[in-house]
């Protein structure tokens, strides 16, 4: 919880850099529950005004109550991060309704249904996929551009360890986060030294109806487990422009942003996607 000297100057900050609309505006997608619900609720303290999206519209309409008991403004659009067309309606709401949007945070995320690989139904498996990398395309794509035009704006996916860990499980799930994970550094040398900062975050372990499902993790006691208010709080830190240098990298929520920010500097390939060579005479090297 910030003390109310520091929410002040958060506050400042942030609605500076926007004076056409006095604040700034976050657009947060699967924001109907969970972890999503959490960030968006948490941007809006922090003086966002948010434009949310899920399937749902009774979830929607809960986090709605959430956003605007903290005094900002809220917009409510059911969509499907699949559909183009439902992006398309969803982003042009948001601008129409509360302005240029300076964040996007790509939450909405499917985890598919747990079991081995040979035993998964190729639909299902092919689903997860898309939720957690063609959503997060979309939505960057269709709000990039304005970014970019602006010199300004950041975008925040909310990856998963297990997209560089072979943990042996959810095979779709891992294969989708490395994918996201190497939209986010690729499009980071892209887009460098544009003012639009991208990057990865990992919330941890997190209690949602997507881990209830999961027997595998019945086993791990609650102190491994993070509140989703944990890394709500790393979104806002993250896009405070402090931390912009951390473009392209993978950041854990328990990361301690300074000292990952040091660490980079020293090594240019840390926290990225890469490939590990097999000694020092691999022919990838060459």
């Amino acid at each position: 919880m910030l003390r109310h000297s520091s929410r002040k100057r958060v506050l400042t900050v942030l609605s500076s850099d926007n004076p056409s609309t006095g604040t700034r505006v976050a657009v947060v997608t699967g924001a109907g529950r969970g972890i999503g619900q959490v960030i968006a609720t948490r941007l809006a303290s922090a003086g966002y005004d948010v434009g949310i999206t899920a399937r749902s519209a009774d979830q929607l309409a809960i986090t709605t109550d959430l956003i605007e008991q903290t005094g900002r403004r809220a917009i409510a659009t059911p969509g499907d991060v699949t559909d183009p067309i439902d992006v398309a309606r969803v982003i042009d709401t948001v601008t129409d309704q509360l302005g240029p949007v300076d964040l996007l945070v790509n939450n909405a995320g499917y985890l598919g249904r747990y079991g081995p690989f040979v035993e998964s139904q190729t639909d299902d498996w092919w689903r997860v996929v898309e939720t957690n990398v063609q959503g997060p395309v979309l939505y960057t794509r269709a709000l990039l551009p304005a970014m970019l035009r602006r010199g300004r704006g950041h975008i925040i996916n909310i990856n998963s360890l297990q997209g560089s860990h072979a943990l042996g499980t959810s095979v779709a799930y891992a294969v989708s986060k490395a994918a996201l994970m190497r939209f986010t550094d690729a499009l980071a040398e892209e887009i460098s030294g544009s003012g639009v900062a991208v990057m990865d975050l990992s919330p941890g372990l997190v209690r949602t109806v997507m881990t209830d499902d999961r027997p595998d993790l019945d086993s791990i006691p609650d102190s491994e487990w993070t509140p989703p208010e944990v890394a709500a709080q790393k979104v806002v830190d993250l896009v405070s422009g402090r931390y912009d240098k951390l473009h392209g990298r993978f950041i854990h929520v328990l990361d301690d942003l300074d000292d990952l920010l040091s660490r980079v500097a020293a090594y240019p390939d840390g926290r990225v996607l890469r490939l590990t060579p097999a000694g020092a005479d691999d022919p990838i090297l060459d």
